[in-house]
């Protein structure tokens, strides 16, 4: 090759190189430059999103943000796939730039109280909580910790998808200024499990039975013919054993990995409570999103429940299975006589509560 060429194809290939670091900004070590330096020296958006058929781009305007969530559960649980299908569906929806981080077996907080104070705090974002619990913040929510209010599964999904009666009561959330209410999950179907036979409404009369250790719950069972006992949950397996109490409630996944059933293998399938439980976000946190992430946010939650319910009544199905293999008893009882048998009482709460619409819708739905 002549000298002269070999000067032009070294500045052109000097040209070429020096372009491609500039557009690509590749170069691991930064070269000295006497260049101008970019109008923009911030960390590159994570993105790119298209400019129509220009063939331009544009910088993506959402920024990245992780969402920290927590339940007390284990990782087997319903609670830990709902919240794996919202964090899987809110990373579909915003292309990568939200995610959801999940903390189970109570990691960032024992009970769901105190992970109520975490997201007060800011240090926890996302929380499933019973509706106890939350009562202290939202007292209204309370009533759907109650037993009686709904005749079967369909009855529940009819009322706490209907915004008379879930849209109630998530109002009253999201008006308490501390949370913004997402959706509903479920806790399983609760019912009384005993150490001897309870085949219908007579036999609960005198029977000590370990319940929540709410005044309204506590009114319930006592009208029922039961002696409320208060007990700590890790204390019921002696308490049945040594008999402290005769029964206890809750559902058929906790009787099963708590081993209830051991000193108590009669479950009378009163199924007088389907546990409805509250997926909040701080609305601090929500406050902070975009509007384009808040609709993320809340499409993703909604599109988890109704597989957190499947799931979770799937599991219910392969609990109970295993127990009657290991000689659990499963009692079939009418529950008319004890529905209205807490129907006014129930009246009575709502009317306390405020919520006496809420409750009526739940009758009418019937």
């Amino acid at each position: 090759m002549k000298k002269g060429t070999k000067k032009i194809v070294s500045l052109i290939l000097s040209v070429a190189t020096a372009f491609s670091l500039t557009a690509c900004g590749g170069s691991s070590t930064p070269t000295p430059t006497t260049a101008a330096p970019a109008a923009n020296s911030e960390k590159p958006e994570s993105d790119t999103v298209s400019a129509g058929d220009t063939g331009k781009t544009e910088k993506a305007a959402v920024p990245d943000v992780t969402l920290i969530a927590a339940h007390v559960n284990n990782e087997e649980s319903s609670y830990q796939y709902g919240l794996e299908q919202f964090r899987d569906k809110l990373e579909e929806l915003s292309g990568g730039t939200m995610t959801v981080e999940i903390h189970p077996n109570g990691e960032l907080g024992g009970d769901e109280s105190e992970l109520i104070e975490k997201v007060a705090s800011n240090t926890v974002d996302v929380i499933i909580v019973s509706p106890g619990d939350l009562s202290n913040a939202v007292p209204q929510v309370d009533f759907l910790a109650l037993p009686f209010l709904y005749t079967s599964i369909d009855h529940w999904k009819k009322c706490i998808s209907d915004d008379k009666v879930g849209g109630y009561f998530a109002n009253f959330v999201d008006e308490g200024g501390s949370f913004k209410m997402l959706t509903y999950y479920m806790c399983g179907i609760r019912s009384v499990f005993c150490t001897k036979p309870i085949n219908s409404l007579a036999d609960m009369e005198g029977k000590k039975i370990r319940v929540k250790s709410s005044e309204n719950v506590v009114k319930i069972w006592s009208a029922l013919g039961g002696q409320p006992t208060s007990l700590a949950y890790n204390e019921v397996y002696s308490g049945l054993q040594n008999n402290v109490i005769d029964a206890a409630e809750n559902d058929i996944a906790n009787i099963m990995s708590m081993k209830f059933y051991e000193p108590a293998p009669y479950v009378t399938l009163t199924q007088h409570d389907y546990a409805t439980r509250f997926l909040v976000i701080g609305a601090g946190k929500y406050n902070t999103l975009t509007d384009e992430q808040k609709a993320w946010v809340d499409e993703a939650s909604e599109y988890s429940s109704t597989l957190q319910w499947d799931y979770d009544e799937s599991y219910a199905d392969e609990c109970r299975a295993q127990l009657e293999k290991d000689g659990v008893t499963f009692i079939d009882v009418d529950t008319t006589e004890w529905v209205s048998t807490v129907e006014p009482i129930l009246k009575e709460i709502a009317d306390k509560l405020g919520v006496s619409d809420g409750y009526q819708a739940i009758l009418d739905m019937k």
